[in-house]
């Protein structure tokens, strides 16, 4: 602005032409002058680039879905923003601590949920974090087996030394002839009675009669009256098989170590050799010893 005074003339200067910021800060409320200081913004053009700056911003930002979005929009939405930290090789899962050496870790498994969770388009350590809730679950049921199994193992052990103890004061020792004879016995009991159509088979396995075969195919007697009970079936009912006769066969086994008659023997082995056979392989023992 330029004042006229008298003949001459002075050229005064326009107010804030010194300070361009302070004319256009001064046009502004308390509010906005404070916003424009903490911006930096001295003047309209300084707006106006920010303005521009922000647009920018905006154009590669991402909304989110409003109330009224589809869901296949809101699908949409956190399919693209998940992409940005899913990986694209998988997950590399770590292992929680504390697991016991006998866990059977299913890596197959945790691949295929690791597949399901970047399907999900969850991050990295949300995925770990179930992946860990997860193995967590099936080392708790792991222990729970391992420590039922050993009680059980411990169950039947104890019956099989109980077992054992009652059999060997009665019969001997499990390599001597009264054992093993008893056990035969048994054996050829429950087979005959599951040919005759009578299996109790099951029956005595809920029982208990024998233990599960070990790796040698050796098995342990768990309850000696049930063994007791075959064997008596063996020498007392099963008259069709030959094996005795109901009320017993006079002198009874004569192939029976515990009571050998070698007399009947003799005569068996020249006047029937069939039913000698079948009384020889009653007793527990080999045809072939007796020339058969």
């Amino acid at each position: 602005m330029t004042t006229v005074i008298g003949a001459g003339t002075t050229t005064q200067p326009t107010p804030g032409a010194e300070n361009p910021g302070a004319d256009f800060l001064s046009s502004l409320s308390d509010d906005n002058k404070t916003l424009a200081t903490q911006q930096g913004w001295n003047d309209s053009g300084a707006v106006f680039d920010g303005y521009r700056a922000m647009q920018g911003q905006l154009s590669s930002s991402v909304a989110l879905p409003g109330e009224g979005a589809t869901p296949e929009q809101v699908s949409d939405f956190y399919g693209s923003v998940s992409q940005h930290w899913t990986p694209k090789d998988g997950y590399e899962f770590k292992m929680p601590d504390g697991l016991a050496e006998s866990f059977p870790y299913d890596e197959a498994f945790a691949k295929e949920a690791g597949g399901w969770f970047q399907e999900a388009g969850l991050p990295p350590h949300v995925a770990q974090t179930l992946h860990d809730k997860w193995v967590g679950k099936m080392a708790a049921a792991h222990e729970q087996t391992t420590a039922t199994q050993a009680a059980e193992a411990a169950k039947t052990a104890e019956a099989a030394s109980a077992a054992h103890d009652a059999l060997v004061k009665e019969y001997g020792q499990p390599d001597s002839d009264g054992y093993k004879n008893l056990i035969e016995k048994a054996v050829r009991a429950q087979t005959a009675l599951k040919d005759g159509g009578v299996d109790v088979t099951d029956w005595f396995a809920d029982k208990g009669l024998m233990s599960e075969a070990d790796e040698k195919g050796n098995q342990q007697v768990l309850d000696p009256t049930a063994v007791k009970l075959l064997a008596f079936v063996h020498d007392k009912a099963l008259t069709e098989d030959g094996l005795s006769q109901i009320g017993g066969e006079q002198g009874g086994n004569p192939f029976d170590k515990s009571k050998t008659d070698l007399a009947k023997q003799d005569e068996l082995l020249r006047t029937n050799p069939e039913r000698a056979k079948t009384l020889i392989k009653a007793a527990g023992r080999d045809p072939a010893l007796f020339g058969l």
